[in-house]
């Protein structure tokens, strides 16, 4: 696993702007987030994000990940924090499901994002968790033998492919405060939407 810094902005204005609920993360929690990281071999990037067109849109430890336990289909950028949870989960949960529900492996986790500065979808005037990097939106994954579990597609179709990936919102529901699926509402018709904020919502039939 090889790890580098990468400032993407000129003059880093937030390089002290990591914040978590109520302001800066005090730096020996950034060294045991990342730390965190390493130890499972993670691919990333400790990155500075540029000012957004919001100043509330900060994210605390940001890093931009590609591969975790399986490779992500392109990079995401979020929190740290939620780059560790979703790692846990991956390895504790979504593996071991994959194996038990297919008879495979995940070879690849397909997305949306994680950190976007935007407000949450049904509360126009409130930041979405995505703007603190403390959301992911999961389309479905890759198996090893080149199948896949599409959210849009697969979450009402009956069969294995639909079990897993209700065995996998069901299992979200015990690493993150927030799990969001195709039957919480229209928004979400094609993807999980897991986060590590402050509120407790699992609409995923537990």
């Amino acid at each position: 696993m090889r790890r580098s810094f990468l400032v993407v902005a000129a003059i880093a204005p937030l390089l002290g702007g990591c914040f978590f609920f109520g302001g800066p993360a005090p730096p020996e929690l950034d060294r045991a987030c990342l730390a965190d990281l390493d130890n499972h071999a993670i691919s990333y990037e400790s990155i500075v994000l540029p000012e957004a067109h919001d100043p509330q849109c900060t994210v605390d430890t940001a890093v931009r990940v590609e591969r975790l336990e399986a490779r992500l289909r392109h990079p995401a950028t979020m929190s740290c924090a939620m780059a560790s949870r979703f790692d846990r989960f991956e390895r504790e949960a979504v593996e071991p499901l994959a194996r038990r529900d297919l008879g495979r492996s995940v070879a690849q986790i397909e997305h949306f994002g994680a950190y976007a500065c935007r407000a949450n979808t049904s509360k126009r005037g409130v930041l979405s968790e995505h703007a603190y990097g403390r959301a992911f939106d999961i389309a479905g994954f890759r198996f090893s033998d080149g199948t896949t579990a599409n959210v849009a597609r697969d979450w009402r179709r009956p069969g294995p492919v639909r079990d897993f990936l209700h065995d996998v919102a069901r299992n979200a529901c015990r690493y993150f405060s927030v799990v969001l699926t195709p039957d919480s509402n229209r928004d979400h018709y094609n993807h999980l939407h897991l986060d590590i904020g402050r509120y407790r919502v699992c609409s995923a039939g537990v």
